[in-house]
Order: structure tokens, then sequence, then C-alpha cells
């Protein structure tokens, strides 16, 4: 997280004295054109989360250009890169490459931006520090013309630059003329921006869930530039980040940086202008012409949250107005249910703030949680989310001490698996389907962007619900972020953006995994397929996670071979081969001895081609499926008959046995009855003669 008072840029970036002392490493090479020297930091141009090297373009040795290397466990801006790549704007540093490239360093693959090396300094080292006043001609021929025109470019790019602060402001010139803004590109959107140079809402957010914002973003941070600028310091270098929002809530942003500073009419009137915190009422680009032009305008009047009546006291501190009352609910959540429950803060908003709708809200809001007959934790953390909402309906979205702007939340998911932190309480705001709460309360703040968003968490709240391979929150990280690279261990340290470069890299993970009897997929692998494909394969992945293992190991070779088919390479021979070492279960599925027979010959023909779509196509044939189904009912056919007429032979043996016992029985009494008959003839003959 950037320190919103001590951020300080070039010499004390991170990692410089470690590249001092690290054994000389070779160059990295960006598309075969860039040199990156390892050897040579410039921490004068580095950023608080990304380290400067020197660059040489090989095809112009001449040429002044630096490279900045991105923290893996950031997510970069991919989308304003390929928007702003080669871009000319006299307040932009150009663009000049990016990519991911073999950072001999890290020992890994890392994201690169090339860039116009600045011939002059940074405009300010330490956010804390000093710098040489400007007056109001200077501010407007140096600053506001070439950065305002960059803010023009960006915006009609459909990006934002979310990076403008003076510590990251050059000079492209030796004299210092022009002056251009520095990177924008290397972390999330607003991830290294003090608070004093976010707006309130934004402010509020947790660094890495800021989100792209608007250009009315830039123009803020703008105005603040301007402000620091032409006082030749930061007013407020002394306060904590916690104290200067606080301050923007009560005052506004002017007062708060302005105070009583004396200022030429029309600056008072630009920085009212920019540092509005009213979004709607801010400045634009074509206010920022006009004013330019020479055009000048009525100033708008800051304004500061309306004060209540009589303070609400809360953790022993009395709170004047809902918007800095929201933020202490919010940073102390479990601390602040129990006043909302008692009625303390419908009262509090009904008698003293006077606001009698906001109050019915809250009211309804909690008398649906105490009637509710789910798990009552559940239902109260949800009613603070909704009554926060209701009190401050500009604040983003906050849930358990997690602020955020709907379009930070991929940013913020990705940083935390990606440190291998909790994910809990992010899946638990999806599945809760928090962010919905926040769309339909500020229902009269609509935005276009926000059916589509919160369309989006819907499906995103499907995959959660479904645990199998390709979905989860593995499938959820890579919807939210369309430019994440690919996070699976199973290829190691490759930086794969994009679906095609997934065979080749896993072709040079089987090349090196030794013996791994595991098949060659990933929760990780097919939540990127599923959520990069152009096509929908949820139903191939869904069998992936059929019981039966030959059913699920067909679907991953289905699925490869898909690829392969229609993205190539032709021969992925060590992949093919991994695949194969894998696939007892679908050979012994069929029934036919021959056959298993014959396949076990013909997959290492396969393998050797290294094509997965005849490996398919040998496996998966549907003829042989169905001769193979037809002998094995024709051979249980047979083996039931042989059976039935061994049953048979075996049942007519016994009878006959037992009717040859009842005959021998019964001939065996005739006999004795005939001996017997003889033997008293004999005795009564005798008798008588």
């Amino acid at each position: 997280m950037a320190d919103g008072n001590n951020a300080s840029e070039g010499a004390g970036a991170p990692g410089a004295s470690a590249e001092e002392n690290r054994p000389a490493s070779p160059p990295g090479t960006l598309r075969d054109r860039y040199l990156i020297r390892s050897t040579h930091p410039l921490p004068e141009l580095s950023t608080p989360s990304a380290e400067a090297y020197a660059a040489e373009d090989r095809r112009d040795p001449n040429r002044a250009l630096y490279a900045l290397i991105c923290k893996p466990e950031l997510p970069p801006r991919v989308t304003v890169m390929r928007a702003m790549k080669s871009v000319s704007s006299p307040g932009l540093q150009q663009l000049v490459e990016w990519g991911p490239m073999s950072w001999p360093p890290a020992g890994r693959q890392c994201m690169t931006v090339v860039y116009e090396r600045p011939a002059g300094r940074r405009v300010m080292t330490n956010i804390r520090g000093e710098v040489r006043r400007l007056d109001e001609y200077e501010i407007g021929r140096r600053v506001i013309e070439p950065l305002a025109a960059a803010i023009r470019e960006m915006a009609s790019r459909g990006v934002t630059h979310r990076a403008i602060r003076p510590t990251n402001l050059f000079a492209m010139d030796a004299n210092g003329e022009r002056l251009a803004f520095g990177d924008g590109v290397t972390t999330p959107p607003g991830f290294d921006q003090p608070v004093l140079f976010e707006t309130i809402e934004s402010g509020m957010c947790s660094p890495i869930a800021r989100g792209s914002g608007t250009y009315a973003d830039d123009l803020y941070s703008l105005g603040v530039t301007v402000a620091v600028l032409l006082m030749g310091r930061n007013p407020v270098a002394n306060l904590s980040d916690e104290t200067i929002l606080s301050a923007k809530i009560q005052l506004g942003s002017y007062n708060t940086l302005i105070g009583d500073e004396r200022l030429p009419m029309p600056i008072i009137e630009l920085l009212r202008g920019l540092l509005c915190d009213d979004g709607e009422q801010r400045w634009t680009t074509e206010d920022l012409e006009l004013w330019i032009s020479g055009r000048r305008m009525s100033p708008l009047q800051p304004r500061g949250e309306h004060r209540a009546a009589r303070g609400f006291p809360f953790l022993g501190k009395e709170y004047f107005n809902c918007r800095e009352l929201g933020q202490a609910m919010a940073r102390n959540w479990e601390q602040a249910i129990p006043p909302v429950i008692d009625g303390k803060l419908e009262l509090w908003l009904r008698r003293a703030v006077e606001d009698k709708d906001k109050a019915a809200v809250v009211a309804d809001v909690v008398r649906l949680a105490l009637n509710t007959s789910t798990d009552r934790k559940t239902a109260t953390d949800l009613m603070l989310c909704k009554v926060l909402i209701a009190i401050d309906g500009s604040a983003p979205i906050r849930y358990k001490g997690f602020s955020a702007m709907p379009d930070g939340f991929g940013s913020a998911l990705a940083a935390v698996m990606s440190s291998r932190g909790d994910t809990r309480l992010l899946a638990e705001m999806i599945l809760r389907e928090v962010p919905r709460l926040w769309f339909e309360l500020r229902s009269a703040d609509y935005q276009p962007d926000n059916s589509l968003m919160d369309s989006n968490f819907r499906e995103l709240r499907n995959y959660l619900a479904q645990p199998g391979v390709g979905f989860g929150l593995e499938r959820c990280l890579y919807e939210m972020n369309d430019a994440l690279p690919l996070q699976s261990q199973i290829i190691g340290e490759d930086y794969v953006v994009e679906v095609r470069e997934v065979l080749p890299a896993l072709n040079r993970a089987a090349a090196r995994r030794g013996d791994n009897p595991q098949p060659p997929i990933d929760r990780h692998v097919a939540a990127f397929l599923g959520a990069r494909m152009r096509t929908d394969i949820d139903r191939n992945l869904l069998l992936c996670n059929d019981p039966d293992q030959a059913v699920a190991l067909m679907a991953m070779v289905n699925l490869y071979a898909v690829l392969q088919y229609r993205l190539g390479p032709e021969s992925l021979p060590a992949l093919t081969a991994w695949i194969a070492s894998a696939l007892a279960p679908v050979i012994a599925s069929y029934h036919g001895r021959e056959k298993r027979k014959e396949l076990e010959r013909e997959v290492p023909k396969v393998v050797r081609k290294g094509s997965i779509v005849e490996l398919y196509n040998l496996l998966e044939n549907a003829d042989e499926r169905v001769k193979d189904e037809k002998e094995f009912l024709w051979a249980q056919t047979q083996h039931h008959a042989a059976e039935e007429e061994i049953r048979h032979l075996l049942s007519d043996s016994e009878e006959r046995a037992v009717e040859a016992d009842r005959i021998g029985r019964q001939t065996a009494a005739a006999t004795g009855m005939l001996i017997a008959v003889a033997v008293v003839a004999v005795v009564v003959m005798s008798a008588v003669f």
C-alpha cells in the first residue's frame, strides 16, 4: 500500500541497493528488439511498485529509452498499454513497447514496459518535500496545456491514467519546459496514489481496489498536482491519510488544500473547478480548454458535507455528517452494528440531520434484518452494508472492513490470490451479492456500465457456486481480469496472457516435468480457458469433472485438441506424451482386448507426431466405439446363454439325483418287504411240516 504522506519516488525506489550488490546478469530482451540492462538500474525513474532500468533499441541505439519491470503479484493495466502504445502527446511519456520478458534477476518472465526516457528530472522526488513554485503563467503554459491535452487524448481512447501526482511528473527536455506524466500502467489503477491525490470516494477504497474510474478522477488529481506546484509544497504533508480524508469530507477538498493561501482569481477559478468534490459539477476537459483560451467563469463555491445539529457518538468521538460517520463505521464493522440495530442511527438521521428519507430507508433495512429467518450474523452484516450505502450513496462498496469500487474487485482478488492470502471475504461478497445491493440502492445515480457490471457479478456468483475444475474462485479471477496472466503452477514461470500461448507453455512444462503422473490440467488452466476462449466451453469443463475418470480425461483431450486445431502449433510432442501417459483409464474403457492392444501400439506413433488432434480421433472414434459396444453386447449375450446352459445342466443333474434317490429308496423298501414275506413264509412252512 502506498503511504500517502511518505511516498517518495526515484532515488528511494525499492530494490535499488539490492541491484547494486547483485551479480551481473545478462540483459533481458523484449520482442527481440529492446535490450533491458539489469546491470544499469535507474532509481531516479523507478516508481513505488516498478523498478526502472536502462533500455536500448537495437534498431536505433541512440534513442533514449528506459524500461519498468512490473511486480508479478500485481496485475498490470494491459488494456491501457494496448490503447496507448506509440501514442504521441505533449503531456505523456511515449509508451514505446510492452510485453512479457524473461528477466534474469527474477529468474522468471515479468511484464515489461519501455518508455521514452526524459531528458530532465522528476519534478518532485518526495511528496513531503518542496519544489520551486510556479506562477500562474508557468502553470498555464507548462502544466495545464500539455497535461490537459494528455488527459483528453487518453479519454478519447477510453482509458484513464490514474497515477497523476507531482512525483510522477517529468521534465522531458533538458531545460524543463516540457512536462509529461510518467507511468500509469504497471500497477492497478490508483494503487500508488497517496490519498491526497484521490477523490474522496476513491480515497475511501483499499488502494488495490480503486478501479479505473473516469477522466474526472484524473482531472481531480491534476487539480491537486497544480495546487502543490503553485505552493511549492504539500500543504498537508504532516497529516495522515485518514486525517486528510476526514478534512476533505468536512471542509471540502479545496479548503483542505488551499486554506487561506492567497492565489490569483483565475487560479482560484481553476482549482475550484478541478477540486470540486461533486463529480457531476467538476470541470471537464472542455472547461479546461475554455480556461486556457482565456474565458473566465464564476468560480464554484466549495462545499463540505451537511453538518448535523448534534453529533452522533461512536467509539468515543462525535460525528456531525453522514459521510464521515459512514467511514468510521465501515472501519469498525462489529462495533457499528449495535447502535444501528438499537435505532440510534435512525433517530439521529431523523432529528439531527433532518433527513427523513434516509431515516426511513435505514428503519426498513433494520426491520428486515431483524425479521429474517436466516443466519443472524449474515443478516446483520448485510444490514450494515445496506445502511452504509443508504447514508452515503457516493461511497464505494464497503463490507466487513473491505472497501472497493465495483471495477476494483478484479485487481483485489488477483493480488490476494497471488500472495496466497485469504480469499474468503471476497468470495463471501460475491456469493451474498453485495455488489447488487450497491447498484440497487444507488439506482438514482444510474450509470450505463452499472447494469453490465451487475450482470457480470451475477454470473460470477454462478461460477463460484460450482466447485469443480474450470469454475470456482479461479474462474472469477480470470473473468474479472481480462489481461491477467495464467497463474497455474503447471507452467512454471511462463507468462501466458493469450489462449494461443497455453499449449506451447504446457509443451515446455512437459519437457521439464520429470515423472509427473498427473494430467496436464488444473483449476487455473481450465478456468483461464473458460474465461478467455471465444466459444462457450462450460459443457466440456463440466465433463472434466465427471466421476468417470475416462470421461474426464477425454474431455481434457478434446479441449486441447480443439485448441491445437484452431491455434496450433501442429506438433506438441512433449505435451502429447504427457497426455498419453495419463490415458490408461481411457484405453481400459474399451472392452475388446484386441482393441486395447491395438491402441497401446498406435498411441506411441501419434505421440511422436505431437498431434493431440490425432490422439483424440484415435481414442474417440465413433465407429470404433459403436463396434466395441456391439461386440461387447454380443459377448455378454453369449456369456449369458452359456451361463444359462450350465445352470440348466446343473439343475437337471440335481433333479435326476433326487429322482434316483427316491426310486432307490422305493426299490429298497419293496425289496425289504419281499424278503420279509419270504422269511415269514419259510418260517410258517417249517412249522407246519
